[in-house]
């Protein structure tokens, strides 16, 4: 499984042999990241490519000194199973 991010589309890609599994939707404005959506196809789910979609946008957050806000409640679960990544939250 390979993470992909597509700035110019705001949206992170969970590929598996190059075939779209997953993605991840934000958007940003005045130095706030907003994690708008998550999904994963029904056969990938349960293998924490989700959460790991969120953990990569918190990594970038985190890189390019944005703050983040989550209107999605899937990456509220993950910031709260992972309460070390909080510190790029608004």
């Amino acid at each position: 499984m390979e993470l992909i991010h597509v700035s110019e589309q705001n949206k992170w890609l969970a590929l598996n042999d190059e075939v779209q599994i997953g993605e991840l939707n934000y958007s940003i404005a005045d130095g706030i990241l907003t994690i708008s959506h998550t999904e994963v196809e029904a056969y990938y789910r349960g293998n924490k490519i989700a959460e790991e979609m969120v953990l990569a946008v918190a990594q970038y957050a985190r890189d390019n000194n944005l703050k983040v806000v989550t209107e999605c409640t899937f990456a509220d679960s993950v910031f709260e199973r992972y309460p070390d990544e909080k510190d790029v939250l608004l």
